[in-house]
């Protein structure tokens, strides 16, 4: 009896000799591995189709020898800029722009952020046909402003611009450019995710705009801002407006930065707070876009809506709660409260 369970324990360490060895991984893969399987695991991003215009481009590494001029000055591009990643920057230029669109502008929302981009993911509009920034081409410098925003992608009424930063090769300046010119004169606002800046020196129209500097309500986060604001002063950007957002996942009661204390350390107005939402998190976090501004986003929003709508159109009265008044875009800091904004769209102390 021994000597059979010995000998059964011996067979069943041996290897069947129907069984033929690969020889590599990959072929052993393909003959286990059902063929349905691998048609049925998902694909969490799809590229978009190709605009019809966009075609099979050659794009040029050469500067055209004739530059559009630029001392005509465009007063509808806002650059919105943080100090560091991960503030949530790219949402709140999202929820800017589609109030903005809700209000009767017609506005468009480009992304320059060429370190992450991904601004379709973020929205949920990835597959949806549309231009993006690596398909855009400036030969002469110019590009006609119809014809880029009617080859965008629609969002909430919002014509968005993205960039892939893995899909081909990264803008050249004067494309970058030429598409803010021309989105300018056909648009009434341009809102620019501009991440942490990187092209605000190089591009007269991203430095001449009006700036706005998101701020994360911590410690760190306002050491950071004041450092970017000084960047923001070396490349002679205007006095940039700030809104302070709340970090995400401190816990209850520690790691914020009141608004006050906000305000003492940067020595500005800030606008604020943007308080972190849950259900928009994972709605971004899943692919799903920004569906709502949140409950505790819309009062800042709309007030920032109301610095834009004034700094685009001087002679249109702002809506909201007035929460946003004796601030303006490209101002220079705090104004005096007890005055108002008359007629003309200027301000007076009523001295």
């Amino acid at each position: 009896m021994q000597r059979s369970r010995d000998s059964r324990a011996a067979v069943s360490f041996a290897p069947p000799l129907d069984v033929p060895l690969p020889d590599d991984d990959a072929a052993a893969a393909s003959a286990i591995r059902p063929p349905d399987i691998a048609a049925a695991v998902p694909r969490y991003y799809t590229p978009p189709p190709k605009p019809a215009a966009s075609g099979k481009r050659k794009r040029s590494n050469t500067a055209p020898e004739t530059l559009p001029a630029t001392d005509t000055a465009l007063h509808n591009i806002v650059t919105m800029t943080a100090g560091h990643a991960g503030v949530g920057s790219s949402v709140l230029a999202a929820m800017l722009s589609w109030e903005l669109a809700n209000r009767g502008l017609r506005c468009a929302l480009v992304d320059v952020d060429f370190t992450s981009g991904c601004l379709d993911l973020l929205l949920g509009v990835e597959r949806e046909p549309g231009l993006r920034f690596n398909e855009v081409e400036a030969p002469l410098g110019q590009i006609e402003g119809e014809a880029l925003h009617y080859e965008l992608t629609a969002w909430e009424g919002v014509r968005v611009l993205p960039y892939h930063p893995w899909d081909g090769q990264t803008p050249e300046w004067w494309e970058v450019q030429a598409a803010l010119r021309a989105l300018a004169q056909t648009n009434d606002v341009v809102i620019v995710d501009a991440g942490q800046g990187e092209l605000v020196e190089a591009i007269p129209e991203l430095r001449d705009a009006a700036q706005l500097m998101v701020v994360e309500l911590s410690v760190l986060g306002l050491a950071r801002a004041k450092a970017h604001r000084n960047r923001l002063v070396a490349w002679k950007c205007a006095t940039p407006d700030v809104v302070g957002i709340e970090p995400r996942g401190a816990p209850r009661g520690r790691g914020n930065v009141g608004i006050g204390e906000a305000e003492d350390y940067l020595a500005a107005a800030v606008l604020g707070p943007v308080r972190p939402s849950v259900t928009l998190c994972g709605d971004v976090l899943e692919g799903l876009g920004i569906r709502t501004v949140p409950k505790g986003s819309r009062k800042t929003v709309d007030a920032l809506a109301d610095l834009v709508e004034r700094a685009v159109h001087p002679r249109s009265r702002g809506r909201g709660n007035g929460a946003s008044r004796g601030r303006g875009l490209g101002g220079n800091g705090v104004r005096e409260s007890g005055g108002a904004w008359d007629d003309e769209g200027a301000w007076s102390d009523g001295r």
